[in-house]
């Protein structure tokens, strides 16, 4: 009877765990990306009752050649446009979330691409590491 309370007990933290997500709150799946110009990046951080230390993103655009051509991000990112800290903060009822001003760099190919977001921090006392991917299906003109 103690190993059905202890999976119980496992599987409530490893929902605790995957509650800890990242999103990308612009640019959303269908979003034309124009090369040579800025565009800002939402990052958003949902709140969360397990502690999440904040190592760092990485937000990354690839050109494929076609729509499902596109690699996964925990293979290949493409053109890396931001990587460094995620200090999101509170904007009232729009929760917590941070802008990046990135360049979309005019060498990629016109046509389908895709928007990247890899996400690691660190949850708990122990802690471990929790590494995560998010990505937007996106346009490049």
């Amino acid at each position: 009877m103690k190993l059905p309370s202890f999976l119980v007990v496992a599987a409530g933290f490893a929902s605790s765990a995957l509650a800890q997500t990242i999103n990308i709150g612009y640019p959303t799946s269908g979003t034309t990306l124009h090369r040579g110009k800025s565009v800002t990046v939402e990052i958003q951080r949902p709140n969360s009752i397990m502690g999440c230390t904040e190592v760092g993103i990485a937000l990354a655009v690839i050109g494929c050649s076609s729509a499902s051509s596109c690699p996964s991000p925990s293979q290949q990112l493409g053109s890396v446009l931001y990587s460094g800290p995620f200090t999101p903060t509170g904007h009232g009822q729009a929760g917590y979330y941070q802008n990046f001003t990135v360049t979309i760099p005019d060498y990629l190919n016109p046509g389908p691409g895709l928007f990247s977001l890899t996400h690691l921090c660190l949850i708990g006392a122990g802690p471990f590491p929790l590494l995560e991917f998010r990505n937007a299906s996106v346009t490049l003109a």
